[in-house]
């Protein structure tokens, strides 16, 4: 498709309104930054467009000119139970916790992307221009954080923002300027289709602010490992950034994979389908958050130095849903735990016999998946077969159990 199918009407230029200076990336595209009162004056609330839209349609009446070009670039946001107006709730309880200096340095909102169907005027020398005020900028990219800002600006009391200045809160943003509604479509399909969206599990082992990531990291720092007569600090086995371990990689497991480790060890059962999800201290029911945090890393340190040679070799106690099933199973030593370990059972005992050869043998349909040629899959996460190697682990006399064990299965009454 040629660029002359996109082409943009000639449109007046836009000579008045917000002077402000801009820098200018390619003829349609420049970059500057905004206060949150002038930006919510000059972007549209979207809910609220969206709701006059509604009433129009209702009462016979064409929705105006700025709501139809809106919903040719955008999606709806929707009720607030929409997954998009969910979203614009905890985005606003986000911002306003950033406003107020919660999260210190370590928090952030991408640049919103607007789109301006009029061209703006910009002075070369100085980058001096005007922003149009009334219905002339459109979000493409940064909507909900659009949404979530004018949400926070009706009400800052809800948000403790009472007396926030907001003239002096900042916020960057770039304007495709000059482009036809074609060319804008074409920018939000690319801003959401193009990019490679963020495994959710490997976006949490980053979230400093999350419980379990938090003991996660401590695991890490705290933690030295004898490889080859060598004591390494376990950071040098634990791959962060990535979803996946190659086989020759120096690394043992991902970061992503040792926090499902700290999940299921902190909730027990439950964790193996928490383990995508945030963890908070209160999820602990009458435990001190600090005895959680000590007694997840002192067992789960004792644990990985004394099978650093099985994780070494990546054998298959370094599969998700070993991690997941095997932390499950460390859980039931914890003080908080309410599934602890029958009388003279220790999670040792429970280990010594398993055979943690990647084979089929072993591992076929507990923690593997095994095709009709025999090839051993092991893509499966915590939630396809934590459970299940939870119960091969903890009852040895099962049919899974001794499948681990590489003994025979003698089923009762035969």
């Amino acid at each position: 498709m040629s660029a002359d199918t996109f082409r943009a009407p000639a449109l007046k230029p836009i000579t008045n309104g917000l002077p402000i200076d801009l820098m200018v990336i390619r003829d349609t595209l420049v970059i500057g930054r905004l206060d949150i009162e002038n930006l919510t004056n000059l972007v549209n609330d979207p809910m609220e467009v969206e709701e006059v839209a509604a009433r129009d349609v209702k009462a016979g009446r064409e929705p105006d000119d700025y709501a139809r070009m809106r919903a040719e670039v955008q999606r709806l946001i929707g009720t607030p139970r929409s997954p998009k107006g969910q979203n614009v709730v905890s985005y606003a309880d986000y911002i306003a916790a950033g406003l107020k200096g919660e999260f210190g340095n370590a928090w952030s909102i991408p640049p919103v992307t607007l789109w301006c169907r009029r061209p703006l005027t910009i002075d070369p020398a100085t980058g001096s221009s005007y922003l149009p005020i009334r219905n002339g900028l459109i979000a493409i990219d940064g909507e909900t954080q659009v949404t979530a800002l004018h949400r926070i600006k009706k009400n800052p009391g809800a948000y403790g923002l009472k007396d926030f200045d907001f003239e002096g809160a900042m916020i960057a943003f770039e304007v495709y300027h000059g482009i036809s509604v074609l060319e804008a479509r074409q920018i939000f399909h690319d801003r959401n289709l193009k990019g490679a969206p963020v495994d959710k599990s490997l976006a949490l082992s980053m979230d400093m602010r999350d419980f379990a990531t938090t003991i996660t990291q401590m695991l890490v720092d705290s933690t030295a490992v004898t490889h080859e007569g060598e004591e390494r600090p376990l950071g040098d086995f634990v791959i962060t950034g990535k979803r996946q371990v190659n086989s020759k990689a120096r690394e043992w497991m991902t970061l992503s994979g040792l926090r499902t480790l700290v999940v299921t060890t902190i909730l027990g059962k439950p964790g193996i389908h928490a383990a995508s999800g945030d963890v908070d201290p209160d999820d602990i029911k009458d435990t001190d958050p600090n005895a959680v945090k000590r007694e997840t890393v002192e067992a789960l340190s004792a644990l990985i130095r004394d099978h650093a040679d099985l994780f070494h070799a990546k054998t298959a106690i370094t599969a998700p849903a070993v991690l997941a099933g095997l932390g499950a199973t460390v859980h039931r030593q914890m003080s908080w735990s309410k599934e602890t370990l029958p009388e003279g059972q220790t999670v040792q005992g429970l280990l010594e016999d398993v055979r943690w050869e990647r084979e089929a043998d072993y591992w076929g349909g507990v923690a593997a998946k095994v095709n009709d040629r025999g090839t051993v899959s092991w893509a499966g996460g915590a939630r396809d077969s934590g459970h299940k190697v939870y119960e091969a682990l903890n009852n040895p006399a099962s049919e899974v159990g001794r499948q681990i064990r590489g003994l025979p299965y003698q089923r009762q009454g035969f």
